[in-house]
């Protein structure tokens, strides 16, 4: 693959990539490195060279084959911009931050369950004692209502004929008379006889 794909000109006009350009050489249409390292990414071809060494990257890429360079290369380049960035940890720095990221979402996400737990068990508990409400409703309406129509069909239910003969039975009042000594009127007590008429 000629250089003008990388470079953007014809191969005797293409300027070096940053590899040859670095060391100071013509770059030719064979050159391995300027599929990667091309002139405007002089900083990542420092960065590899610095961890690596251009020599190594030679050898490195040589002996890969042709079908899986790329991914050979692009992993060769992120080691390096890593260890640009951190001298210490390099890509390391990069695995701990993804392994507290996802300790903290595998926290958030447990206290989620939690919350959402708790509110099933809530709202089953609600249901419920509104379902056991609606049965004590439906259960003592006959006692809920002692007082009135329900009370009579009762009583109509377990003496029908006596209650509604009481019921329907004029009631006859007499008047008594009381003596009190002492007291020459005697007083006119209207009292209920125990027997009606």
């Amino acid at each position: 693959m000629s250089l003008s794909k990388f470079h953007g000109g014809s191969s005797s006009s293409a300027t070096a990539c940053a590899a040859c350009k670095y060391q100071r050489k013509k770059c030719t249409e064979n050159c391995i490195l300027a599929r990667y390292f091309a002139q405007e990414k002089q900083n990542q071809f420092l960065n590899a060279h610095k961890l690596f060494g251009v020599s190594n990257i030679t050898k490195f890429i040589k002996g890969v084959e042709e079908c899986q360079r790329d991914v050979a290369m692009n992993n060769l380049i992120f080691h390096a911009n890593a260890r640009a960035r951190d001298p210490v940890l390099g890509v390391f720095k990069i695995m701990l931050d993804l392994k507290h990221q996802i300790a903290c979402a595998q926290a958030e996400l447990n206290f989620l369950h939690q919350k959402l737990a708790t509110c099933q068990t809530l709202a089953l508990q609600q249901q419920l004692a509104c379902y056991s409400y609606g049965d004590l409703l439906e259960q003592g309406d006959q006692y809920l209502n002692i007082d009135g129509h329900v009370h009579q069909e009762i009583m109509q239910k377990q003496s029908p004929l006596n209650y509604e003969m009481f019921m329907e039975m004029p009631i006859k009042l007499e008047k008594e008379k009381i003596s009190i000594p002492g007291h020459k009127n005697a007083v006119n007590q209207i009292a209920m006889p125990s027997q009606v008429i």
